[in-house]
């Protein structure tokens, strides 16, 4: 709690200026800095295999958080970072439970290549879940064995009406939510799944209302959502000051946009991405951070641009840190099309073999089309990082950009897919399936991207 309360008076006696100066401030120094250290996209690859240029990426992003700090939107203050908490932090972690009962799950610290897979995550991981099919949206990812934790989506409509936001129906949503997130795991036999989430509140007292023993435990991961480029906020302390004095587990999310107001390069990204997950260290003392960078133009995080400098940041935070990473996965293509099952494996295979500790989602249409999310796109996703596991970097590389050639033209118009119950067959609460259709096209897609990988 030291660093908090230290951090949180520099909130409000560091120097003054406005976001959009800290915004240009970081682009610029982050292009800086990437010409400084020497790295460069090669506009073709998509996993780096050059280590030493990810090294260059994590010295990078100390200096980056070192000359820029962490911005707080409610003072409109500059947090300084200071060097010495930086290195103190590195090698500095404890080890990650999630989980009750049976379904207790010990978070691997990963390492590029390494031989033992992430651990998977599935769920609508923030996406939009409508109030008739959120139950068996959950409900489906959490009947897959090989799902090791549910991330919850955000509920649609509370009563068929819109939930409106920064109110106490928050807080009325944030209870349905997390009560029906953790009936699915009981009605999937999985009692003790560890749930991360809520997906559905933006304000800290709907967050901290559900968490309890019944709801959102400490076994539990709940979420606590960094700002983009380097920047806080008062909203972030609150629920980072629960927590810790709680005793339980959280997650720093954050999601920059490549081409937004703070980066404007693959470079840049990957540098800021690293700085974001020092800062989740230092400033929040999380669990476990979750990066999901998406393009401006897609809103996706399944481009090349975004995939080079999220495994780039990757490799050097397995190399250079101790601290878990998780990686959202935003797709463009709704389910049930061969292109969100691309985008799921280009993803998985990459955050693999550059040592992410936990993948998920994944999510169809940006996760603003209602219910886009199924157990069998988070079963894909967990095979594809399962056969990744033996592969080297090269040969990682090699199969993705195959892979990414098969959706690349589709960027600009993907395929809008089916929802949920387009999908499944449900005939039941116990009994649900994905249709014939939707299993032939994974079967058919899981061998082609199998063949790529060089397993037959």
């Amino acid at each position: 709690m030291n660093n908090i309360y230290k951090y949180l008076k520099y909130a409000t006696t560091g120097e003054e200026k406005s976001e959009e100066k800290h915004d240009m401030e970081v682009f610029m120094r982050s292009q800086e800095l990437a010409e400084e250290y020497d790295i460069k996209y090669d506009g073709e690859s998509i996993v780096p295999t050059d280590t030493s240029l990810a090294d260059s990426v994590f010295e990078a992003a100390v200096q980056l958080l070192r000359s820029q700090g962490i911005y707080c939107i409610d003072t409109k203050k500059t947090i300084k970072i200071e060097e010495e908490d930086i290195i103190k932090s590195l090698n500095t972690s404890e080890m990650l439970e999630i989980g009750r009962l049976k379904e207790k799950v010990i978070v691997p610290f990963r390492y590029t290549m390494d031989s033992e897979p992430p651990v998977i995550i599935g769920g609508p991981m923030g996406g939009t879940v409508s109030e008739e099919n959120f139950l068996e949206v959950h409900l489906s990812s959490a009947m897959e064995p090989i799902v090791q934790g549910l991330y919850a989506g955000a509920l649609e409509k509370m009563g068929g009406k819109g939930i409106r936001g920064k109110t106490p129906f928050e807080m009325l949503a944030a209870l349905k939510e997390a009560r029906e997130e953790r009936l699915a795991t009981k009605l999937a036999g999985r009692e003790g799944l560890a749930l991360m989430g809520p997906g559905t509140p933006t304000i800290s007292p709907a967050y901290m209302l559900v968490s309890s023993d019944e709801l959102y435990s400490s076994a539990d991961v709940q979420e606590v959502y960094q700002l983009d480029e380097l920047k806080t906020d008062y909203e972030t302390f609150y629920k980072s000051i629960f927590h810790l004095e709680h005793g339980n587990h959280f997650l720093s999310g954050q999601c920059p946009v490549f081409g937004g107001t703070g980066i404007g390069t693959p470079e840049g990204l990957a540098i800021v991405d690293v700085a974001e997950t020092i800062q989740s260290k230092i400033l929040t003392s999380a669990s476990v951070h979750v990066s999901g960078a998406v393009h401006v133009n897609t809103n996706s995080s399944s481009t090349k641009e975004i995939m080079w400098g999220s495994n780039l940041s990757s490799i050097a935070i397995s190399r250079n840190m101790h601290h878990y990473t998780a990686r959202y996965y935003w797709n463009l293509a709704g389910c049930c099309t061969d292109m969100m099952f691309y985008e799921t494996a280009a993803q998985a295979i990459g955050d693999t073999v550059s040592g992410r500790d936990m993948l998920i989602g994944p999510v169809g249409a940006r996760g603003a089309g209602a219910d886009h999310s199924t157990g069998l796109e988070s079963r894909f996703m967990g095979e594809v990082a399962h056969m990744a596991t033996s592969l080297s970097l090269a040969e990682a590389d090699e199969a993705v950009r195959k892979i990414y050639k098969k959706y690349e033209n589709l960027l600009v118009h993907a395929p809008e897919g089916k929802p949920f119950r387009e999908c499944y067959d449900v005939r039941s609460e116990y009994e649900m399936r994905p249709t014939d259709e939707y299993m032939g096209l994974y079967r058919d897609v899981f061998a082609e991207v199998s063949g790529y990988c060089g397993i037959e």
